[in-house]
């Protein structure tokens, strides 16, 4: 995952304040710069806000990654089911060339409604809902899981800024768009829950020493 191929976006132009507050009730961000950015922009006449935050791009979305679903104070829970209960639904979108995989994960009106990815690391595709995860058979071999993980993104897409976002590029068109300002988030103390995803401690280590770099930035 980077910044050009992974995001969060809403409908309309959200406040950088608003999102700020929400991450930093989850335990979710840094006061360090570039930590987590907020950009508005304007797509085939559709307003949308687009919303980068530095651990997710650096160290992965659990959404997209894990079987699992995140538990309820998981930074990317948080935001998701917290933004589209203010702003009638949030998209987070993946799409990574390099890796094999790619998909959306829909919030409306403060509940997960769709998990959909696509991930072909290893050459043994597989697909993961809000169920969990299952074998992907029957590919083009000329194709692979592009045209699945296109299909997946432009839906995803379709909720916030309409059709035609399929691929790594158009993500990164909708997120130069944007443009974005740094939202300045103040640590709160939280939870360990809500500070550490346990599903994959090593994991969580990345993601904490990720967020110390930043800070001492």
């Amino acid at each position: 995952m980077s910044e050009r191929n992974t995001g969060l976006f809403l409908p309309g132009h959200v406040s950088p304040l608003e999102v700020a507050e929400m991450l930093s009730q989850a335990g979710g961000g840094s006061p360090g710069p570039g930590a987590v950015r907020v950009g508005h922009g304007t797509w085939n006449g559709t307003m949308f806000t687009h919303v980068g935050v530095e651990a997710f791009e650096a160290g992965g979305l659990l959404l997209m990654e894990a079987v699992a679903l995140p538990p309820e104070a998981d930074p990317e829970m948080v935001l998701g089911c917290g933004l589209s209960a203010a702003h009638g639904s949030a998209v987070f979108l993946f799409y990574d060339e390099e890796l094999g995989a790619g998909g959306h994960a829909i919030f409306r009106n403060g509940m997960l409604e769709s998990r959909k990815v696509v991930d072909g690391r290893d050459l043994d595709p597989v697909e993961r809902d809000l169920e969990g995860e299952v074998p992907v058979t029957d590919l083009d071999p000329s194709e692979w899981i592009w045209v699945l993980v296109g299909d997946l993104v432009e839906a995803g897409a379709k909720v916030v800024v309409g059709p035609g976002i399929r691929t790594d590029d158009d993500i990164e068109a909708l997120i130069q768009e944007a443009g974005g300002e740094v939202a300045k988030v103040v640590q709160q103390v939280a939870t360990p829950s809500a500070q550490v995803r346990p599903q994959d401690p090593q994991r969580s280590s990345r993601l904490l020493g990720l967020l110390r770099r930043v800070k001492d930035r």
